[in-house]
C-alpha cells in the first residue's frame, strides 16, 4: 500500500448562520476553495489535470444541486474531466470520511492525487411544508382556468394560515434529529450530561466552552490561523469576509450562567452557550501519493496513517469516538500517549467531557463499550493537547466541513510544536464515532 500525504489545506472563516455566508450557496462556497487551490497548483507548476478527482462532503445537500461537489469543481477553475463525487451519509464525521476515502483511492493505485473539499452552507437548509399543503400548491401550479385557480386559492389560504396543523417544517430541525431515537441532537447530549455515571455538571460544561473561546480568541491574536484560513469575497455583500465570527472574547462562568437550556428547559444543563454554533464555510485538502508529491518538490503537511468507525446507541451518539478512537488504537498498536495533539470535535460540551473521562476509566470502560467488546482504560488525554486553540463551540460546526478543519488544525499544530503524531476523531448521528490518526515525519 502506499503512502498517502497532504500536500496543503486551507478553509473559508466559519460564520454562524444567518451572517456573512447567509446568501451564499454552498456550490459557491465550494468554488471558492476550489478557486483558491487552482491558484496554488499554478504557483506550484502543477497541471490541473494532474488532479485524477474531487471528493466533497456536503451534510445538507441543496435541491438545486444534488453532486455540490461536481458544481463546485468545474465552477471553480477545474476542467470538466475531472470527475467529482460527494460524500454526505456520515453527517458530522463526512469530511474525515471524505479524506479517508480519498486515502483509499491513492493507496490502491486507482488515484494518485485527489483533491478533497467540504462545504456547507446552513443558513440555506429550507424549511418543507406539510404534504397536503405541498400537493395543493403542486395543484395550483397545474391549473389553467381562473375558477381553477380561485378554487386552489380558496383551499390553499386557510392550510397556510392554520400553523398548528400545518405549520411548515424547519429544515435543520428535521436534519439535526435522528429518526433512530426521534431526538434531537442537543437532547442525545442531554443524556451524556444527565449520566450520573459520567459525573457532568452544568458548570464542567460552562467552564469547557469558556476554555474553547478563550484558546480561539487567543489563536486568532497570535496569528496562528494564519495560514488555515483564507478570506472569501462575498459578492452579495461586495465585502471580504476574514475572520471567524462566532468567537465571544467575553466568555466567562458569568456570562454564560445566565443562558437559558435548550433542549430540557426544566431539568437540562445543555444551553446554546456550551453547544456548537450552526455554521457556514468550506474547506480543501490537496491529497497525494508520496512518491509523487516529493518527485514534484511540493510541501507535505502531513501523512494519513490510519482510520476507524464504530456504531454504538443512537441516543447517546456523542460517546462512540470512544469505540473509534480504540479501534484505531488497536489496529495501528498505539497509546493515547504516542499523541501530541488531539482535535475532537465540540458538537457539545458534555460529549467530549464524557469522551476523556470514559477513555481515562476501566470502570466507565467496562459500563459503555463492554458491551460491543471493548475493556480496559485507554489512557488520560491531557488538557492542553486537546483541541488547544478551541473547537467548535467557539469556532463553529459546520457538519460537511468540521472533519477538514479537525484535520488541517491538528497539522498546522503539529508543525508549531514539531511533533510528529495527531489524533482526530467525532461523533456522528445516528449513533457513530470516526477516528483519524495524521502524521509528520
Amino acid at each position: 500500500m502506499r503512502n498517502v500525504v497532504i500536500v496543503d489545506g486551507f478553509r473559508t472563516p466559519l460564520c454562524r448562520e444567518g451572517t456573512d455566508f447567509r446568501d451564499t450557496d454552498v456550490e459557491v462556497l465550494g468554488a471558492w476553495v476550489v478557486r483558491e487551490m487552482v491558484k496554488r497548483c499554478a504557483r506550484w507548476n502543477l497541471p490541473l489535470d494532474a488532479i485524477d478527482c474531487v471528493l466533497g462532503s456536503n451534510v445538507a445537500t441543496p435541491m438545486h444541486a444534488v453532486n455540490p461537489t461536481r458544481v463546485a469543481a468545474v465552477t471553480g477553475g477545474l476542467p470538466a474531466t475531472i470527475p467529482a463525487d460527494t460524500v454526505a451519509g456520515k453527517n458530522c464525521g463526512s469530511g474525515v470520511t471524505a479524506i479517508y476515502y480519498a486515502s483509499l483511492r491513492i493507496r490502491s493505485g486507482d488515484a494518485d492525487t485527489v483533491l478533497v473539499i467540504g462545504m456547507e452552507a446552513m443558513s440555506r437548509i429550507p424549511i418543507a411544508y406539510n404534504h397536503t399543503v405541498a400537493d395543493l400548491v403542486l395543484k395550483y401550479g397545474k391549473t389553467r382556468s381562473l375558477r381553477e385557480r380561485t378554487a386552489g386559492t380558496l383551499a390553499l389560504i386557510p392550510k397556510l394560515l392554520n400553523l398548528k396543523k400545518y405549520q411548515p417544517r424547519v429544515g435543520l430541525v428535521m436534519g439535526l434529529t435522528d429518526p433512530l431515537c426521534d431526538l434531537i441532537m442537543g437532547q442525545t447530549a442531554e443524556n451524556i450530561a444527565k449520566d450520573p455515571a459520567l459525573g457532568i455538571s452544568r458548570q464542567d460544561q460552562d467552564a469547557f466552552s469558556v476554555r474553547s473561546h478563550r484558546n480561539a480568541a487567543q489563536a486568532w491574536k497570535n496569528g496562528l490561523f494564519a495560514d488555515e484560513v483564507v478570506p472569501m469575497y462575498v459578492p452579495e455583500r461586495s465585502t471580504y469576509v476574514e475572520r471567524d465570527n462566532g468567537i465571544r472574547e467575553d466568555a466567562s462562568q458569568e456570562t454564560f450562567r445566565d443562558v437559558k437550556p435548550a433542549f430540557d428547559k426544566h431539568h437540562g444543563s445543555v444551553t446554546p452557550a456550551n453547544s456548537s454554533q450552526i455554521t457556514d464555510a468550506a474547506a480543501a485538502m490537496l491529497l497525494m501519493e508520496e512518491g509523487k508529491a516529493k518527485s514534484l518538490g511540493l510541501p507535505i503537511m502531513g501523512y494519513v496513517r490510519d482510520y476507524a468507525d464504530c456504531g454504538y446507541e443512537p441516543s447517546c451518539m456523542g460517546l462512540a469516538p470512544v469505540g473509534a478512537i480504540a479501534k484505531v488504537l488497536s489496529k495501528t498498536r498505539l497509546t493515547l500517549k504516542d499523541f501530541a495533539v488531539f482535535e475532537i470535535n465540540e458538537a457539545f460540551a458534555s460529549i467530549v467531557l464524557g469522551i476523556v473521562r470514559v477513555l481515562d476509566s476501566p470502570s466507565l470502560m467496562e459500563r459503555k463499550f463492554g458491551g460491543y467488546g471493548l475493556t480496559g482504560r485507554l489512557g488520560e488525554i491531557p488538557s492542553d493537547d486537546l483541541n488547544p486553540h478551541g473547537g467548535a463551540i467557539a469556532l463553529g460546526h459546520p457538519v460537511g466541513v468540521s472533519g477538514l478543519r479537525l484535520a488541517m488544525t491538528s497539522l498546522y499544530e503539529l508543525k508549531r510544536r514539531n511533533a510528529e503524531r495527531a489524533l482526530i476523531s467525532a461523533c456522528v448521528g445516528g449513533g457513530q464515532g470516526v477516528a483519524m490518526i495524521l502524521e509528520r515525519r
